[in-house]
């Protein structure tokens, strides 16, 4: 018996074994009942067994042939759905987006409706990393990244600067007769983002912020940590104290009001944010379509910042 077996024969035995039929095989398959019997009788030599008992009018199957039908014809609807799932695979355009997590959660995510409303062909899958993305060893299309713009042998597409300010829960300010900066620290708790190594050089401690706005108070103030500016925030909403929000981040939170801001003055981060890939995108491909979209997306907010300072 040979190991060789055609994908046309097999898939002929199990039209075959639907119409018992040569001549009705062949009709349905666009073919001569001769091509028919070729490739069942070649089919039969090479399994060494024969499938089919020739009758008057059609054929049956012998038990060899029931045997294989039941295989056959899983293998054939196996092998079409596959096809079929590698048709869909190659129609839909997908792009894979690197991203630092509290950006992904807080800011690309929230708008990924919008962008698909606009690009319904274009699948973005979205991968949380906060270290740049070595492109030569993960198959990741851009990183929108928290930097210097400084990305070797990579294109870095500037998109915007950040900025931190207090917030805390609406409720805290209702709480206080007297709601400046200086009582609020004083009464609560501060909620410190402890900045990874990769945006260590530019984050803005508590202490940091107080001593370059000049404020001072002379209680004790208490801190509780966190190792991600969304943490930090998630805790500020459940009115656990004060965070230094970093504005495109918080950006949402402060339209819902969940979060507000609890003093008007802000800091610019010495990092901002690029849209860092391999290599320029080439124009109208989907990786400048995306880069275009997030860019407006971040201007946008960069306007109502500047509009509302």
């Amino acid at each position: 018996m040979s190991n060789q077996f055609s994908y046309s024969a097999i898939h002929t035995f199990t039209v075959v074994t639907q119409t018992l039929s040569f001549s009705r095989a062949a009709a349905t398959l666009h073919i001569t009942p001769s091509a028919v019997s070729h490739q069942m009788k070649l089919l039969e030599a090479h399994i060494g067994v024969p499938l089919f008992k020739r009758q008057a009018k059609g054929v049956g199957l012998t038990d060899a042939g029931h045997a294989l039908m039941h295989s056959a014809n899983k293998g054939i609807s196996l092998i079409q759905a596959g096809v079929a799932s590698s048709i869909a695979a190659a129609s839909q355009r997908s792009l894979h987006i690197a991203a630092i997590p509290s950006l992904a959660q807080n800011w690309l995510i929230p708008r990924l409706s919008h962008f698909y409303k606009a690009h319904p062909d274009i699948n973005v899958i979205v991968h949380a990393q906060d270290q740049l993305v070595d492109f030569s060893t993960a198959p990741i299309d851009a990183h929108l990244h928290f930097g210097d713009g400084y990305a070797q042998q990579a294109h870095a597409q500037f998109l915007a600067n950040e900025y931190i300010y207090p917030v805390c829960h609406p409720q805290l300010l209702l709480q206080k007769s007297n709601a400046d900066i200086q009582h609020l620290i004083a009464s609560h708790p501060l909620l410190q983002y402890d900045a990874a190594v990769e945006d260590a050089p530019s984050n803005v401690s508590w202490q940091m912020w107080l001593k370059k706005l000049n404020i001072t108070t002379n209680q004790p103030m208490q801190h509780r940590h966190f190792s991600h500016v969304t943490l930090a925030l998630e805790a500020a909403k459940h009115q656990q104290g004060l965070a230094l929000a970093w504005h495109h981040i918080v950006d949402n939170d402060i339209k819902r009001e969940t979060l507000v801001r609890c003093h008007t003055q802000s800091l610019k981060l010495d990092y901002s944010y690029y849209l860092v890939s391999p290599e320029q995108p080439e124009p109208h491909s989907d990786l400048a379509i995306f880069a275009t979209w997030v860019r407006e997306q971040f201007q946008h907010i960069t306007a109502n910042y500047e509009a509302s300072t």
